[in-house]
Order: C-alpha cells, then sequence, then structure tokens
C-alpha cells in the first residue's frame, strides 16, 4: 500500500490524538480522498457531467415505455428491498427527475401519501416560478400530517419561493390543467402520485373517516392511484366523497397522460402495489413511470 503524510490543522489535533488508536485514521482519509478526487474529476469530465445531466435509458426502461406508452421511465438503482428503503429510492430517483424537467411556468400538482413525501424531501431549494397544487381529501390528516398533500404543497411553495404559488386542498385543480391551451414546447404540467391497495385500515382509509370508506367497500374499491379508485378487475369506481376534495379525475389524467407537454407520474414499487400500478398503466392514467427493477421486471412480464 502507498503511504502519504498529511498534515493536520492545529485545531484537529487533540481530536485526531484522542481517536488514533480506537479507529483506522488511514481508512478515513483513502475514503475521503477517494470521494473529494471522484467529485473534482467528475466535474472535469464532460462525459460525467452529461450523464448526470441526461442519464440514457436502459433496456429494462425501454422495454416498460414501449409496453405502456409511456414517455418517461427511471428505474432506481441499488433500492433495497424493505418499504422504507424502497420509498427513499424512488424518492431520491423522483426528485432528479422534478429537478432536471421543471422550469419556470410548470404546474405541479402533489398527491399525498409517504412516497410523495420521500420525494419532496430530498429536492433541494430554488427560486422557481410554478403554481402548486395539492390533491387529495381533507384539510390535514391527524394520523400522518407530514404525508397530507397540503402539507406537501406548502413545504414546495417554501422550497421554491418567493416566485410559487400554492393551492391546497378545496380549490378545484381543473383551471390548472387545462387542456384546450396550446401544447407548450417542452413539458409544463406535471402530476406525481403514487398509489396503494385498498381496505378498511389502510391509511387512506382512515383519512377518510368510516362512512366514506364504507361507501368505497360497498363499490369495490380494491386500490387507486391519485385518488382514482379500482375494483378487482381494474375497473374505475365512480364514488363521490363528501367534504373537502381537489382531485383530477381519472379522464382528465388520461388526456393529460396523451399531451407531450404533460408528465403524469407515477411513483410506486413493491409487490403489494403491483396490481395497483398494472391498472393505472393499463388504463393509461400515466405516462411516466418511476419504480425499482424487481418491480419493473413484473410489470413487463419477466
Amino acid at each position: 500500500m502507498a503511504r502519504l503524510n498529511v498534515s493536520i490543522p492545529g485545531d484537529l489535533a487533540p481530536l485526531v490524538s484522542k481517536w488514533r488508536r480506537k479507529i483506522n485514521l488511514s481508512d478515513i482519509c483513502a475514503k475521503a480522498l477517494r470521494a473529494e478526487l471522484t467529485a473534482v474529476e467528475a466535474h472535469r469530465s464532460a462525459a460525467a457531467l452529461l450523464a448526470r445531466i441526461h442519464r440514457p435509458a436502459t433496456a429494462l426502461e425501454r422495454r416498460l415505455a414501449r409496453r405502456y406508452g409511456l414517455a418517461a421511465v427511471r428505474v432506481a438503482a441499488g433500492a433495497g428491498e424493505d418499504a422504507h428503503g424502497l420509498r427513499e429510492a424512488l424518492g431520491m430517483e423522483t426528485a432528479r427527475y422534478l429537478e432536471q424537467t421543471l422550469s419556470a411556468g410548470a404546474v405541479l400538482a402533489i398527491a399525498g401519501g409517504r412516497q410523495t413525501w420521500c420525494t419532496v424531501q430530498h429536492l433541494g431549494p430554488r427560486p422557481l416560478a410554478a403554481n402548486l397544487v395539492a390533491l387529495g381529501y381533507r384539510q390535514n390528516d391527524p394520523h400522518l400530517l407530514t404525508a397530507h398533500a397540503n402539507t406537501l404543497t406548502t413545504l414546495l411553495w417554501l422550497l421554491f419561493s418567493p416566485q410559487a404559488a400554492a393551492h391546497l386542498v378545496g380549490s378545484d385543480p381543473a383551471p390548472s390543467f387545462d387542456l384546450a391551451r396550446p401544447l407548450a414546447p417542452s413539458p409544463q404540467y406535471f402530476v406525481v402520485a403514487s398509489c396503494a391497495p385498498f381496505s378498511a385500515g389502510c391509511p387512506l382509509a382512515t383519512l377518510l373517516g368510516e362512512e366514506a370508506s364504507a361507501m368505497l367497500r360497498a363499490k369495490g374499491a380494491a386500490c387507486d392511484f391519485a385518488y382514482n379508485f379500482f375494483d378487482k378487475r381494474g375497473r374505475l369506481v365512480d364514488v363521490r366523497i363528501p367534504g373537502d376534495r381537489s382531485i383530477l379525475s381519472a379522464r382528465r389524467l388520461a388526456s393529460l397522460s396523451q399531451r407531450p407537454d404533460a408528465r403524469v407520474v407515477l411513483v410506486a414499487a413493491g409487490r403489494e402495489k403491483w396490481r395497483a400500478m398494472r391498472f393505472a398503466l393499463e388504463a393509461r392514467l400515466c405516462n411516466t413511470l418511476i419504480t425499482d427493477t424487481a418491480t419493473a421486471h413484473e410489470l413487463v412480464g419477466k
């Protein structure tokens, strides 16, 4: 192994002396040097810089795009198998996708949920003239306040301020997604949502309350994407839930998904979500998918 003499600042010397016989200082220095020098090389390399800006689609991503007629697919690499690890990996990938595609004048609607919360967590602050729209039910979720759409929209407004504007649950989201407007030259309309099974004890049923949950179960609701419910055969369930709501209908999501200047993003992974994902994809309610490798293989038939 090569040797290198390293000088340290005087104020750091007592701390180094305290720990030098308890930890491997050479290993720490090697890791720090590797990380720093790799970053420097990446910034100096045009190829590395372009790869970070525009990552070519993999063969699996291209297969998914062809199978479901998608405008964009991102398969998150290195996603863990546990639920938390999956959400974190997908949140990071979605945040990267949004940071690369959001531009001034964009309309961004976000649904509530732990997956979208992970996405917002990984976004960085920047001034952006964006129109932000909360999708969901009720004004807050006392059981999971951080995952409510109003909380997420408020956080986005803080990240993009002072130029962003926000519309919370209760306002009509349809005017922000006016399909009569001329097509923009680049993506300007974004909807970010996940999907999940629906049952009496699930988080969404708890938020909606027993009466609304019973109405949905009576209609056979088995899962949802962006608050549009499917039964076990993949048919849309038509139930109007009373109270504050801001929902983009399945018809509007499908129409948006056909526009080249819109990105309806489905962010999900995991065995328990496969059925809901397949229903949403086959109904063409989204045109962008962010998922993990195992789910991607399942969706294209392995």
